[in-house]
């Protein structure tokens, strides 16, 4: 039974066999021996269906240099995950990336861009009928759990009173018990009800008054408890003694309980909660092009040794969760640390708290689905919302079954419990916000309740460069997530993100008032390792460093520069006009709120050619429409490091003169092109 979890350092070394497969199976062998060199990962930060369409715009525009193929992870939260679903579920079922982003692929998730009610006309009304319904069923759903555990309460009064009630009991008086009852019920009723009207006209009268209704309320809780603990008390006294009936009229009541008991152990709220609803949505809109494998389990996205085809070509998906320890009894996770970094991949799961377990050999992990996944890492509403958790909201998001997180087993319990549970109780556990490492199961939910860009699990990596694009709703520019990041990168890993001199995020990206509009998209810090953490022989040993640089930290923000010029457009070229005047009607664009979860394709274009408009910035790129197709050259990571760090130009002009200057170009296996392609490719894409 006893299942050991294993420390984050080994689920990376297990991470590493695999990727150094992948690297080996696309590329060659230099670049799987490079791992630990140029190992590169791609960060998706939440924010909903903005986030998402952003996040697609951006990795079209590193698709046409075969960046996103190179990319060892591809880390997302939230809505970055609804992007990550589509290509990992997309280069499954086709197994090539110049089937990404195609144009049938984008058309149809345009038209899906209020994916929780799609469609126009009477077929939108339909849908959001069925939100509504959907919506109510659950609801109803959620409430068989709690009324499970009040029945068998209830039960167990009905049998104490039909079994050991009075006409049972030797001496019993039921006379004297119902004339004290009566009386106290008509004289605490009384008392109740002049507490209340005084109570009333006292608020009225002193409506600033700190401590009146207070004391009124302490009273009136006083004459409700006095009352209920009487009744007890007159009933234990109108009896002597009793005597047990026979078992035959004992059975209905022990198989009505047994029942009960049983049945509370299928009331699963993860089947029967609206999350089930939201998946649907969001797989119907991010996997619809990955036929078979639209529902594919987490655990076969990824396996070590693995021949299956296509079972390397997409980069290793890492989807982050946030872990809620509302009830954690342990002093150091206290306050703003009352939650963890849950990781759900397809070797491991798990997070530091609870240990990593394996994805494909661990019960509740080896059936969960990439939609489930990603579904969970956006669980923006939750009675455990990490950071932003309340015991007020938990009442409020509990009793309204707006619960989107999800239980799942405790790696820890799995040690030396056996999977069983009873699930009314944690219908009261979300309720009293009783969640915790104490129980069998451990409550996750959206990302962004910890760590929104999704950067966390590529720093404990060590990834020699990471891109990460933070889509999350910042119109104010406060850059709340980045700081987030920085503290806990710092505190918690021991890395600090210094941003270059003349790349101050606060500075370049932050819109100017006087024109509206940011200096750039994307700022550069390095990476700097101060201080590391080793387990030796079960002792951890802190290891400080000087200024020790280890790696590239590439912030991109969804922002607007200024535009050069007015293109000539006219209302007949539909988006592309509509597209260009978004602006002018939304100042807030790109930084609408994410409550607004429902584009319209005018919309929703806008947001999607931000996002390529943001990568052809990143990489350098002047004018993103000289380089058509899905495939305009290749970039590779050592040219992109150096791009970063040393400003060497990913793109030469060419020459005026006849003789074409041929920049390096590769194919997609790393060898090189004849010189007539490369010539004429360099033609075909001039800058």
């Amino acid at each position: 039974m006893e299942k050991k979890t294993l420390s984050c350092p080994q689920v990376i070394d297990f991470e590493d066999e695999f990727l150094r497969a992948r690297r080996k199976k696309l590329f060659n062998n230099e670049a799987a021996e490079k791992l630990s060199e140029n190992r590169f990962g791609i960060a998706l930060s939440g924010g909903g269906i903005r986030s998402a369409t952003i996040n697609l715009g951006f990795l079209k525009t590193l698709n046409k240099f075969n960046i996103l193929e190179q990319a060892d992870y591809l880390s997302t939260v939230s809505g970055g995950g609804y992007t990550g679903a589509y290509i990992q579920g997309s280069l499954r079922q086709s197994g090539s990336y110049e089937n990404l982003f195609s144009k049938k692929h984008i058309a149809y998730m345009r038209t899906r861009g209020e994916y929780l009610f799609p469609g126009t006309g009477w077929l939108k009304i339909w849908n959001q009928f069925i939100l509504i319904i959907g919506y109510l069923i659950s609801f109803l759903m959620s409430l068989i759990s709690p009324a499970i555990l009040v029945i068998l309460i209830s039960g167990i009064y009905l049998f104490v009173k039909d079994t050991i009630g009075f006409e049972n009991v030797e001496g019993a008086n039921p006379s004297i018990f119902t004339t004290r009852v009566n009386w106290l019920f008509e004289n605490g009723t009384i008392a109740l009800l002049v507490l209340f009207i005084v109570h009333y006209l006292f608020n009225i009268a002193l409506n600033f008054n700190l401590t009146v209704s207070a004391w009124f309320t302490a009273m009136e809780a006083i004459v409700v408890g006095l009352s209920l603990g009487a009744i007890t008390i007159f009933y234990f006294l109108s009896i002597k003694s009793a005597t047990l009936p026979e078992l035959g009229t004992l059975l209905p009541y022990i198989g009505f309980g047994f029942l009960l008991i049983i049945l509370g152990m299928f009331t699963n709220p993860n089947s029967t909660s609206f999350h089930r609803f939201y998946r649907k949505q969001l797989s119907d809109t991010f996997l619809h092009f990955a036929g078979q494998y639209k529902n594919i389990a987490l655990k076969d996205l990824a396996k070590i040794g693995e021949e299956t085809p296509n079972g390397h070509v997409a980069p290793y998906p890492i989807v982050n969760t946030c872990l809620n320890l509302q009830s954690s009894k342990d002093p150091n996770f206290a306050g703003t640390k009352s939650s963890d970094y849950f990781q759900l991949s397809p070797l491991y799961c798990g997070a530091k708290l609870t240990g990593y377990v394996p994805t494909k050999d661990t019960i509740g992990y080896n059936t969960i689905t990439l939609p489930a996944a990603v579904t969970i890492s956006a669980a923006a509403v939750n009675p455990g919302m990490g950071l932003y958790s309340n015991r007020l909201l938990s009442i409020l998001t509990t009793i309204f079954n707006l619960r989107l997180g999800y239980w799942i087993w405790n790696p820890k319990k799995l040690q030396t419990t056996y999977p069983v549970v009873w699930w009314p109780f944690y219908f009261f556990y979300e309720l009293l916000s009783w969640i915790g490492l104490d129980n069998k199961m451990i409550n996750i939910s959206d990302g962004g309740h910890i760590e929104n860009l999704g950067v966390m699990e590529l720093l404990r990596r060590k990834c020699r460069l990471i891109v990460a694009i933070d889509a999350g709703a910042d119109p104010g520019f406060n850059f709340g997530d980045l700081t987030n990041l920085t503290i806990r990168a710092r505190n918690e890993l021991g890395f600090d993100l210094r941003f270059r001199p003349d790349n101050t995020p606060e500075t370049i990206l932050r819109p100017f008032p006087s024109s509206g509009y940011s200096q750039k998209r994307f700022a550069i810090a390095d990476i700097y390792q101060l201080w590391e953490k080793v387990d030796k022989n079960g002792v951890e040993e802190v290891t400080h460093f000087k200024d020790k640089k280890i790696g590239t930290f590439v912030y991109v923000k969804s922002t607007v520069t200024a535009p050069e010029g007015r293109p000539d457009l006219k209302p007949s070229d539909g988006l592309k006009f509509g597209t260009y005047k978004y602006k002018l009607y939304h100042p807030d664009f790109p930084h609408e709120p994410t409550s607004d979860q429902f584009f319209d394709p005018v919309q929703w274009e806008s947001y999607f050619q931000l996002g390529q408009f943001i990568g052809a910035d990143v990489l350098g790129l002047d004018r993103l429409d000289d380089h058509p197709g899905p495939c305009a050259r290749v970039i590779t990571i050592d040219e992109l490091i150096d791009w970063f760090d040393h400003n060497s130009a990913l793109f030469l002009p060419i020459p005026e003169s006849e003789e074409i200057a041929v920049p390096q170009v590769r194919s997609r296996g790393g060898e090189e092109l004849p010189q007539e392609e490369v010539i004429q490719k360099t033609v075909d894409y001039k800058m």
